[in-house]
């Protein structure tokens, strides 16, 4: 069935509802102050408006915060991870408190143009002194006096005139340039005057911080340093060390003069090339561990030494008799060199 135009107030579209509601709240409200009849639209209109205050129910206040909507504190504000909101490598700011690199010296020729003179470092006082003069003087005395009294007074008013000036402008410099003057000045500049104390400041820190990542860069390759033998690295190649000296474990003296016998394979230790019938070095030390080092008999009380003398080998005396005889040839040879 169709309808006509008087139809209900459910069929009306949301944004003629919103109209005539506004037009009714506006014509309630129309000899109300023009704040309360704003507040009074917004509320009727607005279909994100929404109170900061919940509602609260009885003759008590109770001052509570809001925990809903769209204010302070809300969902996305008290419990939302920054894992779900990362942050972009094009919108992020770095983390750092020196001045912007605009700023930065870059040999304008309008470098330390602007200075503020500094204000006097001793203002004198000594007029206010000779106001507490009552001694008799001259009138030529008092008249020299009184002319002093005065260009200290304007002296003193000048130079106090100067500090508030000073104050006044450091104060415009450091609320309207607090990180410097493009091209002239700044805390980067290392021959500042207007910036000294936050060119101190900032070196301080920047040497604190090298500091610190000298000391972190030391820690860190102190933790993760490994072994060689560990890491394997070179696996499989010569290490061109010791024996045993890769193994990063304690290791005992290994030395090839000092024990030759650790450096010997299995072949060599069987069957050796040389071996010692008898060591009187060996045998000296048995003996005065037997005696107990006495030089005496202790018996007869006579003297108890031995001497411990080793025959030579074969090859030995061969070799010192052919030394012989080729020695006595060349000492003939000497004598008669005619002959052959």
């Amino acid at each position: 069935m169709r309808r006509g135009f008087g139809g209900s107030s459910q069929d009306m579209p949301a944004a003629s509802q919103a109209a005539s509601a506004g037009g009714t709240s506006l014509a309630r409200s129309r000899n109300a102050h023009p704040t309360m009849r704003l507040d009074s639209f917004l509320r009727t209109t607005d279909t994100g408006y929404q109170h900061a205050e919940a509602p609260t129910q009885g003759d008590r206040f109770v001052r509570k915060m809001a925990t809903y909507g769209q204010v302070r504190p809300s969902v996305s504000f008290i419990s939302e991870p920054r894992v779900t909101r990362p942050v972009q490598n094009t919108s992020a700011v770095d983390m750092s408190n020196l001045p912007p690199s605009w700023v930065d010296p870059k040999a304008d020729p309008r470098e330390l143009t602007f200075e503020i003179p500094p204000p006097p470092a001793n203002v004198n006082t000594e007029f206010i002194d000779m106001y507490k003069n009552h001694s008799l003087m001259l009138p030529s005395e008092r008249y020299q006096e009184h002319l002093k009294m005065k260009a200290g007074e304007l002296q003193w008013r000048k130079d106090r005139a100067d500090t508030f000036m000073y104050k006044k402008r450091m104060n415009v410099l450091e609320r309207k340039h607090p990180e410097g003057i493009i091209g002239v000045d700044g805390p980067l500049y290392p021959e500042t005057t207007l910036y000294r104390e936050r060119h101190d400041q900032l070196a301080a820190q920047a040497q604190y911080k090298a500091d610190h990542a000298e000391m972190r860069y030391g820690n860190l390759a102190q933790q993760t340093h490994t072994d060689d033998a560990v890491a394997f690295r070179d696996y499989g190649t010569d290490p061109q060390m010791q024996r045993s000296k890769d193994i990063c474990i304690q290791r005992k003296c290994v030395d090839p003069a000092i024990h030759p016998f650790r450096f010997l394979d299995t072949h060599d230790r069987l069957f050796p090339k040389y071996t010692p019938v008898w060591d009187p070095g060996r045998a000296s030390a048995q003996r005065s561990h037997d005696v107990r080092d006495k030089r005496h008999n202790i018996i007869s009380g006579t003297e108890n030494v031995l001497t411990y003398n080793v025959a030579k080998s074969w090859e030995e005396v061969q070799a010192e008799a052919m030394a012989t005889r080729i020695a006595k040839i060349h000492a003939s040879q000497r004598e008669q060199p005619g002959d052959v």
